[in-house]
């Protein structure tokens, strides 16, 4: 006998138990109180670099980001020192929706990371934020879907753009941005719901990964850029966000049948964020392992950095949507600018893209300017650095900050290992981050501040941590039960397959979550693996994303990031 259920998955892009269980033990959050009595619930570890991309995409394949090849919106090219943005067409491997489909099941699918183009699915798709434009095509399977939206709910919003708002001072202007953004996911997704009939339902709620990223300061006494008078008037701002979303819930626990299983999920935790993720091509240069070029073009990429936020700050958004379709390729440019700013490659062991924390070597033959030969001299180089990052001490506290540094093929498997960075640094979660202490002052940077927007912590005061949340609730699922370890974001599709009574292709990394289901359920609904799954490719008309014309789609994945708008 397989289960037949149907699954609804609310994705929380960002949520965090730190502020979810308070909260709702407060009786602030009832909806969450509620399930959290009813439910199954878990931290849940997110991709080892926390990274949105590689982790939404971790969930709807199953795999590692190593298997399945998608590590940011964007794909580092050695041989050029340059970015390139990218979106669900390089994914290696199935989407659950697409498995589902195949075994005949009605899905729907909103605002998922990852998921531009819309593959043809049984049932609908709206894309996620790496799609260049509502209007574009491939936004929605099927194609006429956006029209229907349109006319019922509104025009879509895709992403509210604080990030821009926050750069150009209007914050009151951010408050109300995530509220209609919100509002209006919800609109679309009952509507959907209702209109539409699903075995699968699934809609990613990202406001909230937002308004923490822009908000945290408000909220967080501790942080560096709090101020008590703002507080005041934006301190409950992450809280209200929140809330809306315990009023939704609310509304799915009340009208979903027995049948259907209700899960929760976050791609990733969320915490303070700091300045030592921009900092560590500075500490490189200190510990020698990194050369700048000459100060007047340091200067020259701080006016550069300077000029970036201006316009994504005080300049019309149809403004920048004409400049980044008419040059497309200058957002590339300016980004990996801004990123490997004035280094002398000639020069240079080691850096990073100063995006999340990440050291790539520059090796002889594979980067352009290559200088470290592969083999004894790049597995010293390696050892020394992972040593000397262990070390690494806080600004202020003198407090070592680094949990752990990785390299790729200890935390990756799969045939796509190779580009991740060679290591990937871990902060500590637990203490507070005032920066890097460096033996010698960088004198490429005299701001410990990135010229990047989105990366910018005056204005970008939360960031992700490792733990994000599982909540799962349902008939035959246990109640009350708190999972206390081994929820991975790849267990989420095979639990998933296995509720729905859908074989689990046998090259997933991730495991059904047995300890949620009563015995009862587990004993007559037997686990069901195959290898017959035939992958896919998503056959859409879009251009492919290595073509010039796939460049001029880079505004929103940019967007997303907090880089642009």
């Amino acid at each position: 006998m397989m289960s037949n259920k149907k699954v609804f998955v609310l994705g929380l892009d960002g949520a965090t138990f730190d502020l979810i269980l308070p909260w709702a033990q407060e009786g602030k959050l009832p909806a969450f109180s509620k399930f959290i009595s009813e439910g199954a619930i878990g931290e849940m570890d997110s991709v080892p670099n926390q990274r949105s991309a590689a982790a939404w995409t971790s969930f709807m394949t199953g795999k590692n980001p190593g298997k399945h090849g998608i590590f940011e919106f964007y794909e580092y090219i050695p041989s050029t020192y340059n970015l390139r943005f990218i979106n669900a067409k390089t994914r290696d491997g199935d989407s659950l929706w697409k498995i589902l489909s195949k075994h005949g099941k009605k899905v729907g699918v909103i605002n998922v990371p990852m998921t531009y183009p819309a593959e043809e699915v049984n049932g609908f798709l709206i894309a996620g934020l790496d799609a260049p434009s509502i209007k574009s095509e491939g936004f929605t399977y099927p194609q006429d879907l956006y029209n229907v939206i349109c006319k019922e709910c509104g025009e879509y919003i895709l992403e509210p753009g604080l990030t821009g708002a926050l750069v150009g001072g209007r914050i009151k202007e951010a408050t109300e941005m995530i509220k209609s953004e919100l509002n209006q996911k919800m609109i679309i997704s009952r509507y959907l719901m209702s209109n539409h009939p699903w075995d699968f339902f699934m809609v990613v709620l990202r406001s909230l990964d937002a308004v923490q990223h822009c908000f945290w300061k408000y909220m967080d006494r501790t942080h560096p850029h709090f101020n008590s008078a703002e507080s005041r008037l934006y301190g409950d701002t992450i809280f209200n966000t929140y809330q809306m979303i315990d009023g939704f819930l609310g509304e799915l626990m009340a009208s979903l049948d027995d049948d259907t299983i209700l899960m929760i999920m976050s791609d990733h935790g969320f915490g303070q964020k700091h300045p030592a993720t921009n900092q560590i091509n500075q500490w490189l240069e200190s510990k020698g392992f990194l050369a700048y070029g000459s100060s007047s073009q340091g200067n020259a990429v701080r006016l550069l950095g300077k000029l970036y936020r201006q316009l994504i700050g005080k300049t019309p958004r149809w403004a920048k949507e004409w400049l980044w379709k008419t040059f497309p390729s200058l957002r590339d440019k300016v980004q990996t600018r801004l990123c490997f700013a004035n280094i002398d490659w000639s020069k240079t062991q080691a850096y990073s893209d100063s995006l999340f924390p990440n050291i790539r070597i520059n090796i002889r033959g594979r980067e352009l300017y290559g200088i470290v030969n592969p083999g004894k001299e790049h597995e010293a180089l390696i050892e020394r650095l992972i040593t000397e990052l262990r070390d690494m001490r806080d600004l202020n506290t003198g407090e070592r900050i680094v949990e752990d540094v990785f390299r790729r093929e200890d935390i990756y498997h799969g045939n796509h290992v190779d580009k991740a960075p060679e290591l990937l640094i871990r902060w500590k979660e637990d203490i507070p981050i005032s920066g890097i202490k460096l033996e010698k002052q960088s004198r490429h940077f005299e701001s410990t501040i990135s010229p990047i927007p989105g990366e910018d912590y005056r204005v970008i005061s939360g960031d992700h941590h490792l733990k994000g949340i599982f909540l799962s609730r349902g008939r035959d699922l246990k109640k009350g039960m708190r999972i206390t370890k081994g929820i991975n974001i790849t267990d989420i599709a095979p639990t998933i397959l296995y509720c729905m009574g859908v074989s689990i292709p046998d090259d997933m990394d991730g495991k059904i979550l047995n300890p949620i289901f009563e015995e009862s359920f587990s004993r007559v609904n037997p686990v069901a693996y195959s290898n017959d799954i035939v992958r896919e490719v998503n056959a859409t008309s879009v251009p492919d994303e290595y073509t010039t014309e796939e460049t001029k789609e880079l505004e929103r994945r940019l967007r997303g990031l907090g880089y642009i708008e």
